[in-house]
């Protein structure tokens, strides 16, 4: 698996995405509703809007591209990664995440189909 995004959740995401284009002096790839990508040295750093910040969801994810998503989920679990939330779907793809064995959270993702 790639390496796809790395994201953070944020409450306001056009008030992230105005800090973020002055931290990191470039404008995002692109900007949805809910969503917003920044392009680095061939890597995306995203930021996805949420409704509530809880504690448990601050900070980076890194997500693996994941296709299909289910059969990496299931091979995971096989392997002893506990899954953390319920599969999301948005226009943009699906995502999921895990804990690993020390309680790191990463996830998966899947592209939507073309």
């Amino acid at each position: 698996m790639d390496i796809a995004f790395i994201s953070y959740p944020v409450r306001d995401l056009n008030k992230a995405v105005e800090f973020y284009q002055k931290v990191l002096e470039i404008k995002p790839l692109f900007q949805r509703e809910d969503w917003a990508e920044f392009k680095l040295d061939g890597q995306r750093f995203a930021l996805q809007k949420v409704k509530e910040l809880k504690p448990e969801h601050a900070g980076a994810t890194l997500y693996f591209t994941a296709r299909p998503l289910e059969k990496h989920m299931a091979r995971l679990e096989r392997i002893g990664a506990k899954l953390k939330d319920a599969p999301e779907s948005y226009s943009y793809g699906k995502l999921v995440r895990f804990h690993d064995p020390d309680g790191n959270v990463f996830g998966l993702y899947e592209p939507p189909v073309k």
